[in-house]
């Protein structure tokens, strides 16, 4: 399969030194930032977000683009979606049209404020943006880190925040539409991963991707593999979120956010784990605890607030 050409090819060049974390620019100057459409309303200026900032990513060879390039694949096909003239079954392509803006959104600032140096509030986004711009992760975990972050962090509090704050209030009848349509995009998803897998080993050069799909009759096999954790992934946000409408207090309200928190931490964490895990294997120390929180891990603490004068000179 030939990968989309709506994004420039990028062939992987390793580096001789690690990078500053969240290198902004290199010897062609600052990453062109102000005129990227990062609050998107619908699905079509979603797309037109990410294809911006994503080719600009990868004209600098920024590894903080691959998870953005399996980001603008799904999302192109919601946008062919909505353009038919039974929108594929969806009960509300209005309200899904919009709602893919506004998960966009979640992404897109998110790679913003990395690429600014700023402090990001979850762990899942400052394992997502660190370790693709430390080049401490193969192409594969790229992917992962940024598909693990938008679904097991984001989305369940932009679904929330969409149906809790509707005039008048979501009744039964509507939610279950919304439920239809949420889980609806899982066929969208499932189409979208031999052309993401696809993309890793041709445009990404991800030597995992390569290797495991020359094995004999294996492609069927990951793709099934794949889809069946994203199935897993996005049916405990949806109970996330039917737990955040029920809650009768705002201490139940606030166990679930620290629940998605804690869980979209961990998978990161897990993630990123081999390096540590290989060397316990060898029996060497590993270079850090595994039993750290993710908020501990080593390279993803929250940097201390930046002051007005340091983002304005940051942004210039």
């Amino acid at each position: 399969m030939t990968v989309s050409p709506a994004t420039p090819s990028a062939h992987r060049k390793q580096r001789s030194q690690p990078v500053h974390l969240h290198e902004t620019q290199d010897a062609q100057g600052p990453i062109q930032l102000d005129d990227v459409l990062w609050n998107p309303v619908d699905a079509e200026e979603a797309l037109e977000g990410l294809e911006k900032i994503l080719g600009r990513l990868n004209a600098r060879n920024d590894s903080r683009a691959i998870f953005l390039d399996i980001y603008a694949i799904v999302t192109r096909r919601v946008v062919q979606l909505l353009k038919r003239p039974d929108a594929g079954g969806l009960l509300e392509p209005e309200w899904l049209d919009h709602l893919t803006g506004r998960f966009a959104e979640e992404a897109l600032i998110a790679v913003r404020d990395s690429l600014k140096n700023l402090p990001l509030p979850t762990a899942a986004w400052r394992f997502a943006t660190h370790y693709p711009a430390q080049r401490l992760t193969q192409p594969y975990q790229d992917a992962l880190l940024g598909v693990s972050a938008h679904i097991n962090h984001d989305l369940g509090m932009v679904v929330y925040d969409n149906i809790a704050h509707q005039s008048p209030p979501v009744d039964a009848r509507r939610l279950a539409r919304y439920r239809h349509d949420y889980f609806l995009v899982n066929e969208i998803l499932r189409s979208c991963i031999p052309e993401c897998l696809d993309l890793l080993a041709e445009r990404y050069q991800c030597t995992s991707t390569k290797l495991l799909l020359l094995v004999p009759f294996s492609r069927p096999v990951v793709e099934r593999a794949v889809m069946q954790m994203l199935i897993v992934w996005r049916q405990r946000v949806w109970e996330n979120v039917v737990a955040m409408l029920e809650a009768q207090t705002p201490e139940e309200h606030q166990a679930v956010v620290e629940r998605v928190r804690t869980t979209s931490g961990r998978i990161a964490q897990a993630l990123c784990a081999d390096k540590a895990l290989w060397r316990t294997v060898l029996g060497k120390a590993p270079p850090f605890s595994l039993t750290l929180s993710p908020e501990e891990w080593p390279g993803v603490v929250v940097a201390p607030p930046a002051t007005d004068a340091d983002v304005s000179a940051r942004a210039s």
